[in-house]
């Protein structure tokens, strides 16, 4: 988990310093000069287009409306260029600066805020470095969001969302809970925070905490190394839950009604239940508990090495 989480975030820095080959375009690219130049400028784009935002200091700030047109606000950091390309139904902006080099010498010395407004179901992808990026009111296809060191921020409807983070923290609220949706979230060093998510979840931390007020779930994934865990979910008949961790501690909040097969254990940590009495190990440190609840409906399966293990009842 830790290279592949890694390899994203070179990637990130290197697209977004380097600067990345366009398109041709009929569009105007917009140049701020040695002082900041405000931002305002509309495009045109189908209801459902994609739009693509790489910002690499500063913060972008993305707010779903019902116009058939992305709308751009903000300032426009000195040195950097806003480069734009697309068409109808796509739209690409990405900030780079007017210095060539690899990321130690190109990148922009001056923060640029982008303040977008685009069509509630529009697809969307934001890649930020050292930014912050806040998403609101998307309901499309699908959302995805990449940060290196800014912390994001979420507020989506969207049928499929991968939000990746290394160093910032990471809040996703979706403002129902929706068991078509899937949802994977995924942080070096950063916290999430996730609420009302539902469907298929994973969540996967090397260092951060992590903790999700989850709704019912038919796939639930939760993997750290030292983070610890705080999850309430309610699993769905049929219901695949799988829950680890090296050193951190897990706390699964689930239903009384619960139905499902449980298979939990830790290998020098303790183990707490309120679904049967778990059973110290007869050689070595550590407890487990194979038990049935209900009908035993869901299976759910929690592992921790060195952290201590608590499954609670609603």
């Amino acid at each position: 988990m830790q290279k592949h989480i890694f390899h994203f975030a070179t990637a990130y820095a290197l697209l977004a310093c380097a600067g990345m080959a366009l398109a041709a375009s009929p569009y105007t690219d917009i140049a701020a000069g040695s002082a900041a130049q405000a931002l305002d400028a509309t495009w045109p784009i189908v209801a459902d287009g994609r739009i693509e935002v790489g910002n690499i200091r500063g913060k972008v700030t993305v707010t779903g409306w019902d116009q058939p047109q992305v709308k751009l606000e903000g300032r426009l950091g000195a040195g950097s260029t806003l480069a734009v390309s697309g068409g109808a139904d796509r739209l690409d902006l990405r900030v780079k600066s007017v210095e060539s080099g690899w990321f130690g010498s190109n990148g922009p010395k001056a923060d640029t805020t982008l303040v977008l407004h685009v069509p509630r179901h529009a697809i969307l992808e934001v890649n930020v470095v050292s930014a912050d990026a806040i998403v609101a009111d998307l309901n499309g296809k699908s959302l995805k969001v990449g940060s290196v060191s800014g912390d994001v921020t979420v507020a989506s409807a969207a049928a499929d969302m991968e939000i990746d983070s290394v160093s910032g923290d990471v809040k996703l609220d979706a403002p129902a809970a929706n068991p078509a949706a899937r949802a994977h979230v995924q942080t070096v060093s950063g916290d999430i925070h996730a609420r009302n998510l539902a469907g298929r979840i994973k969540l996967e931390t090397v260092s951060g905490g992590m903790d999700c007020a989850c709704g019912t779930v038919s796939e639930l994934s939760t993997g750290s190394v030292s983070g610890d865990a705080d999850i309430t979910a309610t699993p769905a008949a049929s219901a695949r839950l799988h829950l680890e961790s090296m050193s951190g501690n897990i706390r699964l909040h689930l239903p009384a009604t619960l139905s499902a097969r449980i298979d939990a254990a830790t290998f020098s940590g303790s183990l707490r239940s309120d679904f049967g009495a778990a059973q110290e190990k007869e050689h070595g440190p550590g407890s487990n508990l194979k038990t049935q609840v209900g009908s035993g409906d869901a299976d759910i399966s929690v592992q921790a090495f060195s952290g201590d293990v608590q499954l609670r009842r609603q």
